[in-house]
């Protein structure tokens, strides 16, 4: 019954660089496996691990442990990555958005001394491929920093790792030319373009992307307002330490919305159905020589489903084009233990399109 069980579950490795919005797809991600049987779609979190990006990979995995422990799960171990991108970085991002230790700098941070042994001594990369050999087409990848863990496994392991994966899922690029770090390109993507063009080039299966746009679109996004004084006053130790972090980011810098488009990967993973408005498909790539556009994620409109007769070229990625804010509300008041919520009906929905 044990084996038949766990051919059922889906094996969520988290590729992180961890600032608040990771941390919030985190916690969301540890909080949802408890919803495995009431929603039915069944998973287990096997492995964050952590890349260059809204900080370093040592703050990064650090910063993992720091959910762990507030969350209190002992179970999943944290890899460091990539600490670099894939080619020498010809632009600086001075922005510190997230600080410099991705939690904006800002102290009183849980101590995590007893936590050290979950994190692994095995690179994230290597730990990737492990893992897809030892579940083959099992193990979902969510990808929410730079890909430069993901696409260096590829040019490591090539198809004896691509031929192992399950679903791929990404937070990155764009599909209206707005940028987030440069004029037209999107942070994550712009991190690391190379590894980004190497996994739209390479996957073999296509990839759920959630690009940047629909998560500032209006219709979609939260007030900061509601993240602050109704999310924001729970009192739960995770809650107390992203709502210090967050409110030291954002209303120096007088920010109305509150815009997490990680999170909004992890509710879409988990609840596909009540998040997700609308979704087309496309090939895609990123470019990569353009003086103002490289890091830009660039869809085939002309073709869209249709294969490339040229290039023999056909869609690659799943584009989530459009989502819907009030199941994202609801959850997120979940993962932040906001009394009263009820995740019922969202669990039940699910589980009706899963059968």
């Amino acid at each position: 019954m044990e084996n038949d069980t766990r051919k059922l579950e889906r094996l969520v490795v988290f590729d992180c660089d961890i600032g608040t919005d990771d941390a919030w797809a985190l916690a969301l991600l540890l909080r949802g496996e408890q919803l495995s049987l009431a929603s039915g779609r069944r998973y287990k979190l096997i492995a964050i691990t952590c890349v260059q990006g809204n900080t370093d990979v040592v703050n990064g995995a650090q910063n993992a442990l720091k959910i762990l422990r507030l969350l209190e799960r002992r179970d999943v171990p944290v890899f460091r990555g990539c600490a670099n991108p894939i080619v020498t970085r010809t632009w600086l991002d001075i922005s510190r958005f997230h600080g410099t230790d991705g939690l904006n700098d800002i102290g009183g941070y849980p101590d995590v001394s007893d936590l050290q042994e979950q994190l692994q001594q095995e690179h994230a990369v290597n730990a990737m491929y492990r893992l897809v050999c030892q579940y083959p087409k099992q193990v979902d990848f969510l990808l929410c920093g730079p890909l430069t863990n993901f696409a260096s496994c590829i040019n490591l392991y090539g198809d004896d790792f691509l031929d192992k994966i399950g679903g791929i899922f990404i937070m990155g690029g764009n599909i209206y030319g707005r940028g987030n770090i440069m004029k037209c390109a999107e942070f994550n993507f712009m991190m690391d373009p190379e590894a980004a063009h190497t996994t739209l080039e390479r996957l073999k299966v296509p990839a759920v992307i959630l690009p940047w746009e629909p998560s500032i679109d209006d219709d979609f996004n939260l007030s900061l307002d509601w993240r602050l004084d109704v999310l924001g006053s729970v009192d739960h130790p995770l809650v107390e330490l992203l709502s210090r972090v967050e409110r030291s980011m954002l209303v120096p810098r007088d920010i109305k919305h509150w815009i997490n488009p990680d999170a909004a990967l992890a509710a879409a993973y988990i609840f596909p159905k009540a998040m997700i408005a609308e979704q087309l498909d496309y090939h895609a790539t990123v470019e990569l020589a353009g003086v103002h556009t490289r890091g830009q994620m660039v869809l085939d409109h002309l073709r869209g489903r249709r294969v490339d007769a040229i290039h023999g070229k056909k869609s690659n990625v799943r584009i989530i084009t459009h989502l819907n804010r009030e199941p994202f509300r609801t959850i997120m008041s979940w993962t932040g233990f906001l009394p009263g919520v009820d995740i019922t009906e969202l669990c039940e929905q699910e589980q009706r399109n899963n059968l």
